[in-house]
């Protein structure tokens, strides 16, 4: 019988993807998921997280900042990759700035929760964080004149 290991290491035949305890916890995680969608998720937001739009526009902006995490970049002075891309202003706040490139930020999945927990801690604290995101972004492009005219530049 072949063998090949799972992702938590252990050896398993080769015909299974998981071992039965990784399969319970990602059936688990499945489910958990399955139900936040349906029960707290709102509706337009999730129907616009998976629309061609969003990953056109997400895909631009990741490519715009060379996947590079800003706030790994200019706060913790890190190169470290970015895997998803930050709304400065939440969707749920102005749904119009849910396209503006000028209004979405480069973040790793570990420096999202981080700037997720100041958003959720309270509403001066939301503040001060989304103006320092804001103030990352003019840093980062004021050697070349401003975001702005780099957008401008691409047309």
């Amino acid at each position: 019988m072949l063998l090949h290991r799972c992702k938590c290491g252990t050896l398993i035949p080769q015909e299974l993807r998981l071992c039965p305890d990784c399969e319970a916890k990602e059936s688990d995680k499945v489910s958990r998921h399955m139900e936040y969608n349906l029960r707290r998720r709102n509706k337009k937001a999730a129907a616009f997280y998976v629309s061609a739009e969003w990953r056109k526009v997400r895909a631009f902006a990741l490519s715009l900042y060379d996947s590079l995490d800003m706030y790994a970049y200019y706060v913790q002075h890190k190169i470290v990759v970015a895997d998803m891309v930050h709304h400065i202003t939440e969707i749920e706040e102005d749904w119009t700035q849910r396209l503006n490139v000028e209004n979405l930020f480069p973040l790793s999945n570990g420096n999202h929760g981080i700037i997720s927990a100041l958003y959720k801690k309270d509403e001066a604290t939301k503040r001060q964080t989304q103006e320092l995101l804001r103030n990352i972004i003019r840093q980062h492009w004021k050697g070349v004149g401003g975001i702005e005219k780099v957008l401008t530049g691409l047309d």
